[in-house]
């Protein structure tokens, strides 16, 4: 179906310099969570010898799961009200502006604990100090992810402009792994504020020039309440596929970048510091292949590349369980090798899912003649938050599974990681099958 869509007053800028600027939003937090992922427990909670606990270490991961519930609950609302927004700057552009600076100011503030030794205090500030931490974060990041139709109509952009989010994001997770040198020089709270000030521009300067269209902030705000939007959803197959099929590589790609220490340590007999090794040749594969499945969905479409990411990651992935001395390459080898495969083979599935993401709400304004980007990005960000717990809840038992038969072959719970992932990944492809939307050749330039 083609719509004639109108035009921005504002003079355009080219369409890739648009891309990298929204992608600058993705850099920007997804580095201060790769920190926060990366040190935040560390600091709370430093391993014997590296100094004193300062939260009760019995109570923090109560309070950490807490948390993840509450921003869960709260993820959907703030879509909703996103949609509903009406000012003279847009739906989105207002909530994206005023969170990002309480994100980085709680960000630095989680650093500076009021006590030094084992508290209360310190737990009851954390979970203050996280709590707002992670309002501004949904505040920032739902309205930013339902941005995207807004900046990006035709199908082609779409694609494209997710390629540059998916490699500011692999930016942004770099960014984070050069945290530890500046820690051991500056401390823990200097090098937030280090962060904090560096990446300021990151998430301001996109919105000089990123605009929402008119034509979108000139409708009604929408009518149906909380609770008739999502029954609403349900109705809409293409989210329902697509929600389904989310379900089953959201944990597992989160499950696998988890795995990977103990990949090195218990399956290749290396040391933890050799990690790095590991990761560097992912990240150059992820890379190399984003701009490929740009390329591939503009040519095949959308549906098809898709797809097929999820049947090679179905492939790759059991791969795991293979690695041993009956190979001729080193564990080593073979486990570098396992790693920067997945990471190719996962490229799809991290790029596509936003512009997928995009022709639904498209799909949804045909069908109910809204549009509620917010909503569905939020919906989709809380069960990703909910399988995602989940899956780092199931992690510690699944490798608890052969801890006792210490071979050269590791333990069988690691292994498992790799058949866990291809089992999902073929039932996400399985689903997927079913997708009615985009089975066709790719939209051409104008269309959806």
């Amino acid at each position: 179906m083609t719509r004639t869509v109108a035009t921005d007053s504002r003079p355009a800028l080219p369409g890739a310099q648009i891309d990298l600027l929204y992608g600058l939003l993705s850099l920007g937090s997804t580095a201060i969570w790769g920190v926060m992922s990366a040190w935040l427990l560390y600091f709370y909670l430093p391993p014997e010898g590296e100094g004193s606990a300062l939260v009760p270490a019995a109570l923090y991961g109560g309070a950490m799961l807490a948390l993840r519930v509450l921003s869960a609950a709260i993820t959907p609302t703030i879509g909703y009200l996103s949609d509903r927004t009406r000012t003279r700057w847009g739906r989105r552009l207002p909530y994206i502006l005023g969170s990002a600076l309480p994100m980085l100011v709680f960000f630095v503030l989680l650093w500076t604990p009021p006590f030094r030794g084992t508290s209360p205090w310190n737990l009851v500030y954390l979970v203050a100090v996280l709590a707002g931490y992670n309002l501004a974060y949904i505040l920032n990041q739902v309205p930013t992810m339902a941005l995207l139709p807004e900046i990006a109509v035709t199908d082609a952009h779409r694609v494209r402009v997710s390629t540059w989010a998916a490699v500011m994001t692999v930016l942004g997770m770099m960014l984070a792994a050069g945290a530890g040198p500046l820690i051991e020089r500056f401390g823990f709270a200097h090098t937030a504020l280090i962060y904090a000030v560096a990446l300021l521009p990151a998430f301001y300067l996109p919105l000089l020039v990123l605009r929402e269209r008119p034509e979108h902030q000139a409708r009604p705000a929408v009518r149906l309440n909380f609770r008739q939007n999502l029954a609403s959803m349900m109705r809409n197959r293409a989210f329902l596929f697509m929600t389904a099929t989310g379900f089953c590589f959201w944990g597992i790609m989160g499950l696998v970048q988890a795995s990977v220490p103990y990949i090195v340590t218990e399956i290749c007999l290396l040391q933890e510091s050799d990690t790095l090794m590991f990761y560097l040749p992912a990240v150059l594969a992820s890379l190399l292949c984003y701009p490929l499945i740009n390329w591939l969905a503009q040519r095949w479409g959308k549906w098809r590349v898709f797809a097929g990411s999820l049947l090679t990651s179905a492939l790759v992935l059991p791969g795991l369980m293979l690695i041993g001395d009956w190979l001729p390459l080193s564990l080593k080898a073979q486990g570098m090798l396992w790693v920067t495969l997945q990471a190719a083979a996962l490229s799809g599935v991290v790029v596509l899912p936003r512009a997928l993401g995009a022709e639904i709400v498209d799909h949804d304004e045909e069908l109910t003649g809204q549009r509620r980007e917010g909503i569905y990005y939020a919906t989709w960000g809380l069960l990703d938050q909910v399988v995602n717990g989940v899956m780092a809840a199931l992690l510690p038992l699944l490798l608890l599974l052969g801890r006792s038969h210490l071979e050269p072959q590791g333990p069988l719970g690691v292994r498992l990681v790799g058949a866990l992932g291809g089992a999902f990944m073929l039932a996400g492809f399985l689903i997927f099958l079913r997708y009615p939307l985009g089975r066709g050749r790719p939209a051409g330039k104008g269309q959806v």
